[in-house]
């Protein structure tokens, strides 16, 4: 699914440089293949992000507004299990009659089987699976909906053949670099469980520690954030929730029933030390502006992704307020991660937070 419509699922990337002028012309050079030319092994090409079969990438199928809508098409001819299987045995059984014989060896199985594919092949209809990206130009920004690493990197290396460059995922590591000029290795994982020493309680991936910094941050302020230059926003941190811990004993441990955020489990995990991986977040800005989604702390990923419900109706006027929504989204959650960076890059700032975070856990019962 694309980012015309519906939820998303995506991770958001930095251009280290300029898009190309000539981008979509760039794209269409290496664009899907017919499907008469789809074999049974997976071809790879760029479509428009109105849908799989478009190929032609132009200003009218590619371009809305400023932004640019592509998608790294993935096609093939599969044929089913149960029929390969099936035929390969009508086939071996069929050979064993004519060479009188009750047995084959493994090669000639396999040649049996390699015919039985390349007869069925063609004949089986098209499969198709995408990653969709949504190209912001002006702000330099690329939301992808490739968030495993596989569909990642190859994403990332069509990316680049077409474009001279790849794009840099905004993963915490790098967005602290990147935006904000921080080493990660300043920021220092901080213990809040009362009932662990500091040394061995200071664990956690950067993102992991900022999003049980967030939870921590956002019911201290009584879901109430900072004001910005975009308005007043309040957040509220729910279930499911997903906890990890470095070390031997149960590595993860995940609340999804009832009220996970206001659970005894929810104070037991963070008391013996595990951080908070994943955990939905809702977002929302003045009467029915509401952004919900589901964070992977650990790399940023966001999954299912409702975008507040618009005034528009052109698809093309629907498709740029949704993007504009998005970098909404964007902004918030970034300038978020800013103040927890600034936060534990200072000694104070940081002890203070460690000092209400231990009484947070130890009172974090439930109610």
């Amino acid at each position: 699914m694309g980012f015309d419509h519906g939820t998303i699922t995506f991770r958001i990337c930095t251009l280290p440089e300029a898009l190309p002028k000539d981008a979509l012309e760039r794209f269409n050079a290496d664009h899907a293949c017919s499907l008469d030319r789809v074999k049974d092994e997976p071809s790879w090409g760029w479509v428009s992000g109105r849908f799989l079969l478009e190929n032609e990438i132009n200003e009218e199928t590619s371009k809305i507004g400023s932004y640019y809508h592509v998608c790294l098409r993935q096609a093939e001819r599969k044929i089913p299990a149960a029929l390969l299987n099936a035929e390969c045995r009508l086939a071996e059984l069929s050979r064993m009659k004519a060479d009188d014989t009750d047995h084959l060896n493994r090669k000639i199985r396999k040649e049996i089987k390699d015919e039985v594919k390349a007869r069925l092949a063609p004949q089986m209809p098209p499969t198709f699976t995408g990653s969709y990206c949504a190209i912001d130009p002006v702000a330099n920004v690329l939301y992808v909906t490739a968030t495993s690493d596989k569909q990642f990197d190859l994403f990332s290396g069509y990316f680049g053949k077409a474009m001279g460059f790849n794009p840099l995922p905004m993963t915490p590591d790098n967005l602290a670099v990147s935006q904000y000029q921080v080493d990660p290795m300043d920021v220092p994982a901080v213990n809040i469980s009362p009932e662990i020493d500091d040394v061995n309680g200071a664990t956690g991936l950067l993102g992991e520690n900022f999003l049980t910094w967030l939870w921590q941050f956002e019911e201290e302020r009584n879901g109430v954030l900072p004001s910005t230059k975009l308005g007043d926003f309040s957040l509220m941190v729910d279930g499911p929730l997903t906890f990890v811990a470095e070390g031997s004993g149960a590595f993860e441990s995940s609340l999804r029933k009832g009220m996970p955020t206001i659970s005894a489990e929810a104070r037991s995990a963070m008391l013996v030390g595990k951080k908070l991986r994943s955990a939905k977040l809702i977002l929302a800005r003045e009467k029915g502006e509401e952004w919900s989604c589901t964070l992977d702390a650990s790399q940023f990923i966001f999954r299912g992704l409702k975008l507040p419900e618009g005034e528009a109706l052109d698809p093309e006027e629907v498709f740029e307020e949704r993007m504009a929504n998005l970098d909404i989204f964007r902004q918030v959650i970034f300038e978020l991660f800013h103040l927890y960076l600034k936060t534990m890059t200072n000694d104070a700032k940081r002890l203070e937070y460690q000092k209400k975070a231990k009484q947070w856990v130890q009172n974090h019962e439930q109610k």
